[in-house]
């Protein structure tokens, strides 16, 4: 009997590199790039999954380290050197730093034989002498003083621009502390929908799977978990019991949903016949917000009617993919473009949630390429955006109704001076919102409508967060 051939499984760190190429050679976005590679490899097992998942993270998270140590130890420039060798190195390095559960003779032996696979066999001394040289003085690399911009550039793999910017604005400490926060992992958050299975069901559906659940200490329907696979594989997930959505999003919610109540109660004293509310969610993909208010409207038993509205198909089909899974019949999506004035609108809002298009500085522990993209220029051009979106869309609230502001990015310009903005330019004033937030986060802006979370110094992302009144 003739046995079957078996296929070689490709080895986990030649698709790391061709990844790497497509997204720090070729320009391409590193979730994307890492999902397509993930998917193109059914048949590798979990373990070699999260081998390829962190090498290709954590070789692009830190390159601006990993450029500055081979730079070190290297006669040829980076940019003289060929993308395949570059990026072999770049990912060698980043195994010696920060894998410690791969051998240093490993790591070498590897990453010549993968240059000689890709046809350089006479530059693999090259690869294994600079390796080696890295593996043996790895304790003793010398960098640049972390009290300096360059240092903390080297040191934490953000661009110095970025830097400096922050340094101007936190100080050295803060600064330091944040970048520390965004090279740390992220957990994965969910929300419990309350309009679904009872809490204690859901907790006890997900320790049956064998995840870890803790509540996050600021808000007890948002859960930490730990020791998920595969989302999708959850009973939670699969009959919308959960949703996965950041604290920082989640409390921008919480302040939407105390907006709906609060303005539920006006139209209830000053309407005979009382007419559902209506909100509006400009800019909503993935979506999180405009199901976490459906949710809360369905259980709290408001008329509402949630319209989540974003830029493209692709988008809405995301958020519409989600509503379904949830069975909110009260959540509407539509693909629509925030500066286009809707005449249907004007004056019918009760509720605008506006987390508009911004440099996602906030995010960069989950999008770990985002720094090497932004630039001040595209900064400003997003601040200008958002004031163009906000010069269409506040023409939709009634009077008495509110405009949830918010970004996730820490940048002041497409935060609080946007904020002082709309206010100087409409006629909205600022809500305290320290009721509506955990008692932890009622700080003294909050009390004048707005809410700053960096990094490293709250317990979530980096995220703005405001509450307007429309007079």
């Amino acid at each position: 009997m003739t046995k079957p051939v078996q296929t070689a499984v490709p080895n986990p760190r030649g698709v790391a590199l061709d990844i790497l190429i497509e997204i720090l050679e070729k320009d391409s976005l590193s979730h994307l790039a890492l999902r397509r590679g993930l998917k193109a490899h059914p048949e590798y097992d979990k373990q070699q999954r999260a081998f390829l998942t962190r090498l290709v993270e954590g070789t692009v998270e830190r390159r601006l380290e990993m450029d500055y140590i081979i730079g070190r130890y290297s006669s040829v420039p980076m940019k003289k050197m060929k993308p395949v060798i570059r990026n072999i190195l770049r990912m060698g390095v980043y195994q010696l730093l920060y894998m410690d559960a791969v051998p240093d003779s490993a790591v070498c032996n590897e990453s010549v034989k993968l240059a000689t696979k890709r046809g350089f066999t006479g530059l693999k001394g090259f690869v294994n002498g600079l390796l080696r040289k890295v593996a043996t003085e790895k304790d003793r690399i010398s960098y640049p003083d972390e009290s300096t911009a360059e240092g903390l550039s080297v040191r934490y793999s953000m661009p110095q621009w970025l830097v400096d910017s922050w340094l101007a604005a936190y100080g050295l400490d803060q600064t330091r502390q944040m970048l520390q926060a965004v090279l740390t992992e992220r957990p994965l958050i969910v929300h419990h929908n309350q309009s679904g299975c009872d809490a204690e069901s859901v907790r006890d559906s997900l320790t049956k799977q064998r995840v870890d659940v803790q509540s996050h200490p600021y808000s007890s329907d948002a859960w930490i978990l730990r020791g998920v696979d595969h989302l999708d594989a959850l009973e939670a997930f699969a009959k919308g019991w959960i949703q996965p959505q950041d604290i920082s999003s989640q409390l921008t919610s919480f302040l939407a949903v105390h907006a709906m109540k609060d303005r539920w109660r006006q139209v209830r004293q000053i309407e005979c016949v009382q007419s559902a509310l209506k909100i509006l969610d400009v800019c909503a993909a993935p979506g999180g917000k405009s199901l976490y208010i459906a949710d809360a409207a369905k259980a709290l038993s408001i008329p509402a009617t949630v319209l989540s509205r974003d830029l493209t198909e692709d988008k809405t089909a995301m958020i519409e993919e989600n509503r379904r899974r949830l069975y909110l019949e009260n959540l509407q999506v539509q693909t629509y473009d925030a500066l286009v004035y809707d005449p249907a609108w004007e004056n019918q809002a009760d509720v605008i949630v506006a987390d508009l298009p911004c440099s996602g500085l906030g995010i960069m522990g989950r999008k770990n390429d985002i720094k090497y993209r932004m630039t001040p220029q595209i900064q400003q051009e997003l601040a200008d955006l958002q004031r163009q979106i906000l010069s269409v869309i506040w023409r939709y609230i009634k009077p008495g109704g509110y405009l949830l502001y918010s970004t996730c990015t820490i940048n002041p310009a497409e935060n609080d001076d946007n904020f002082h903005w709309i206010q100087e330019n409409y006629p909205f004033r600022a809500v305290d919102i320290r009721p509506w937030l955990p008692e932890i986060l009622r700080t003294d802006s909050a009390a004048s409508g707005s809410l700053q979370l960096l990094p490293g110094v709250h317990d979530s992302d980096g995220f703005y967060l405001t509450a307007l009144q429309r007079i």
